[in-house]
C-alpha cells in the first residue's frame, strides 16, 4: 500500500482578491455616490486595513477609472484586492494633496509604499532622542527614533563621511545601539543601555541586564564618550548634544570653529599628521554646515498666506509656517471673521510652535509637498501674500 506524501505548508499564501460581482457593486458605489471634486480616497481590504490612499482634483473621474484597468496595470492590481473604498471631500487640490499625505502617514498602506520609486538615492541626518543623543544617517524622512531630521542629501557616501566626521569632532556617538534596557527575570521595568559612570540616575539598576559593548574604538581613540561602555561623563556630552543641534538647526558654527583651533593648535605643536587628519574632518563638517545652511534658507522662504480657490470659487487661505501649514480656514469677509483671522494667524506665525521648534523636523515629507506645490505651479505664487500684514497705526 502506498503511503501518500506528505503535505508541505505553503510559506506564502496569496492574499484574498474581491470578486467581479463585488467590483462591480463598488463601481455602482462610486457613481451614484462619488462627485467630481477634489478630494482623496482609501482602498481597504477584507480586514479593514488600507492598502491604498490617493487624491484628485476630480474625484469621481479618478476611482471610475480603476475600473477600466486591466492586467497588471496598478490600478488594476490595487482594486483586485480592495474590499470597500471610502473617500473624502477636500476644499481645494492643494488640500487633498496634503490630506493624502497626512493619512498615508497615518496608515503607511502597503500598495503606497511598494509603488515609491526613486532613481536617485537619498538619506537624512537624524539627531536621536533619549538620555544620551546620537547622531545617525538614516533613508527615511520620518525615523522612527530621529527628535530631529535634516535634508535629503543626494550624496549620501559624502554625507555618512561628514556625520561621522562631526560625531568625532564634537564626542557625540554615532553607534546604533538602542536607549532601551534589557530587563532578566520578572521584572518589566524599561531604561537605558547607555550610560555614564558619574550620573547615578543612569546607572544600572539591580536585575537589569544591559547590553555591555565589549569595547568602543571611537572611545579608545578620544573622538567618543564612550556611553555604550559606561564610560565618559555626562554633562560634557549633553552640552555637545545641545552644540549639534544648535548646528544642525543652523544657528551655529561652533563644531567649524572647534575644528579649526585644533587644526591650528596641532600645527603650532609640529603635529603635522594629527593636523592633516583634522583638516580632512573639517572639510567635511564645513560641507555639511554649508548644506544645512542652505536646507535651513529654502525653509525660511516658506512662510507665507496662500490665498487657494475651490472648484466652487470658494477662497481658502492657508497658513504655511516654515513648509508646514498650520491652518486651513475660509477667506474671511465680516468684519468679526477678519478679527478672528488676524487672531488665528497672530497665533500662527508669532506664536511658539507646541511641539518646540519652528518646523517638525523629525518629519520633512510636508515641507517638500509645499515646496514642490509652487515649484510646479508657479501661476499658484501669486496667491501667496506675507505672513502678517503690519498693524495699521493710529493717528496721533
Amino acid at each position: 500500500m502506498d503511503t501518500p506524501a506528505p503535505q508541505r505548508t505553503r510559506l506564502y499564501v496569496r492574499p484574498p482578491q474581491s470578486t467581479p460581482t463585488h467590483r462591480k457593486q463598488l463601481r455602482a458605489l462610486v457613481r451614484e455616490g462619488c462627485e467630481n471634486r477634489p478630494g482623496v480616497y482609501r482602498m481597504i481590504g477584507p480586514t479593514g486595513v488600507v492598502l491604498y490612499v490617493g487624491q484628485s482634483r476630480v474625484l469621481r473621474t479618478r476611482l471610475l477609472s480603476y475600473f477600466r484597468a486591466k492586467g497588471r496595470h496598478k490600478g488594476a492590481r490595487i482594486l483586485r484586492h480592495a474590499f470597500q473604498i471610502e473617500w473624502e471631500y477636500t476644499n481645494t487640490e492643494f488640500g487633498a494633496l496634503l490630506r493624502e499625505l497626512r493619512l498615508i502617514k497615518q496608515h503607511r498602506p502597503h500598495f503606497n509604499a511598494m509603488m515609491v520609486q526613486d532613481e536617485w538615492p537619498r538619506a537624512y541626518v537624524a539627531l536621536t532622542g533619549g538620555s544620551v543623543p546620537g547622531l545617525r544617517v538614516v533613508a527615511r524622512s520620518d525615523d522612527p527614533a530621529a527628535i530631529a531630521l535634516f535634508g535629503p542629501f543626494r550624496r549620501v557616501a559624502q554625507l555618512r563621511e561628514a556625520v561621522r566626521a562631526l560625531a568625532e569632532g564634537t564626542g557625540l556617538r554615532d553607534c546604533v545601539h538602542d536607549d532601551v534596557v534589557r530587563i532578566t527575570g520578572s521584572a518589566a521595568s524599561r531604561g537605558s543601555t547607555l550610560w555614564f559612570d558619574d550620573d547615578p540616575a543612569s546607572q544600572p539598576r539591580r536585575g537589569a541586564s544591559r547590553t555591555r559593548a565589549p569595547g568602543c574604538l571611537r572611545h579608545d581613540v578620544g573622538t567618543c564618550a564612550g556611553p555604550c561602555i559606561g564610560a565618559g561623563a555626562s554633562q560634557p556630552y549633553r552640552e555637545a548634544a545641545v552644540t549639534v543641534r544648535a548646528f544642525l538647526d543652523g544657528r551655529s558654527d561652533a563644531p567649524v570653529r572647534t575644528l579649526e583651533m585644533a587644526m591650528q593648535q596641532a600645527s603650532e605643536q609640529l603635529a603635522f599628521e594629527r593636523a592633516a587628519v583634522i583638516r580632512d574632518r573639517l572639510a567635511l563638517v564645513s560641507w555639511l554646515h554649508e548644506r544645512v545652511q542652505h536646507f535651513h534658507a529654502n525653509v525660511d522662504r516658506l512662510t507665507f498666506r496662500y490665498h487657494a480657490v475651490g472648484p466652487d470659487a470658494q477662497e481658502w487661505v492657508y497658513l504655511v509656517r516654515r513648509g508646514t501649514v498650520r491652518a486651513e480656514v475660509p477667506a474671511p469677509k465680516t468684519p468679526e471673521e477678519r478679527a478672528a483671522f488676524r487672531e488665528l494667524a497672530a497665533k500662527v506665525f508669532k506664536g511658539a510652535d507646541p511641539s518646540g521648534a519652528d518646523i517638525p523636523t523629525h518629519d520633512l515629507d510636508e515641507f517638500y509637498l509645499v515646496a514642490s506645490w509652487f515649484r510646479r505651479r508657479p501661476k499658484e505664487k501669486a496667491r501667496t501674500k506675507v505672513a502678517m500684514r503690519p498693524a495699521k497705526r493710529s493717528p496721533a
